[in-house]
């Protein structure tokens, strides 16, 4: 099983599982995901919708030699579920889990599905805190080795402020993705207060991009919470939206506690993914150089 190396810098990306049984196109898609990534996100239900279980991606995206991040939602699941599923998860391979609040039921395609949400974010990054030290959440200790998962956070530069991320760096995340960064002024004022709280060296953070392919694609992705700049706007409904995007990581990865990049693909073509990351481990290590 991979781990996820957070010593290195890192470019990940995501796999939304098919919306039906077919295996051999999840292990495909995940191949292809692998030829570019250091790890895959695997989406759990993402905007509401019923796709294949995120825990039984995780089998496909091991195969593959790239790390699985399972990303799991509170909204779906109690304690109980969560840290079965968890389990599971590591059985087949995970090498971290992204504890999520999920998108609501409401705006998607089964709106009068019941949410549960026992446990919030931190809540549950704190349960799988507590599995990888050996106890489930009724205190009872786990039957053999428990299971050896890095935890991750989610954040938006937008709405998420540095006092709420403590408080899930201080639950045990050790890594951040954050929503879409195609604003690198505003993504370095957010970093700021990161850095005045001292979270950078708690924490390796990892700004998402993804490559919009029209002004309107660009407020869509506004709408999702993510940052788009105007000029990268401009871009992109000029048809130059890679080559914006590319100038974006060159400029995130200069940024004091970046430490990777996560390559959202919007159904962009993966040869436009895996021309980013190498923009991205280019930009790295020029970083690294005396």
């Amino acid at each position: 099983m991979r781990r996820l190396d957070l010593d290195r810098f890192l470019v990940t990306t995501e796999l939304v599982p098919p919306r039906g049984a077919d295996a051999a196109a999840c292990r495909a898609h995940a191949v292809e995901l692998a030829a570019f990534a250091d790890a895959i996100n695997i989406t759990d239900g993402a905007g509401a919708a019923v796709r294949m279980s995120a825990v039984a991606a995780t089998a496909f995206v091991a195969e593959t030699g790239a790390a699985p991040i399972v990303q799991l939602t509170v909204r779906d699941r109690n304690s109980i579920a969560l840290a079965a599923e968890t389990l599971g998860a590591a059985a087949l391979g995970a090498a971290a889990i992204l504890p999520l609040g999920g998108d609501p039921v409401a705006k998607g395609e089964n709106p009068d599905a019941a949410e549960v949400r026992e446990l919030d974010t931190p809540g549950l990054i704190r349960l799988v805190a507590g599995l990888c030290n050996g106890v489930l959440p009724s205190g009872r200790s786990l039957d053999g080795e428990p299971p050896h998962l890095v935890i991750g956070a989610a954040a938006s530069p937008a709405f998420t402020t540095a006092a709420a991320l403590a408080e899930r760096i201080d639950a045990g995340a050790a890594f951040v993705q954050t929503q879409i960064a195609l604003d690198v002024e505003a993504f370095e004022r957010w970093m700021v207060g990161i850095r005045e709280l001292g979270l950078h060296r708690r924490a390796s953070f990892i700004p998402s991009v993804a490559v919009p392919g029209s002004r309107a694609a660009c407020e869509r992705l506004r709408g999702f919470g993510g940052q788009v700049a105007d000029d990268v706007a401009e871009r992109a409904e000029a048809g130059d939206g890679l080559a914006a995007v590319g100038e974006v990581i060159e400029a995130l990865v200069a940024i004091e506690g970046v430490r990777g990049v996560h390559l959202i693909p919007l159904a962009r073509p993966a040869s436009e993914m895996a021309w980013l990351a190498a923009v991205s481990q280019r930009c790295a290590a020029r970083m690294r150089q005396p």
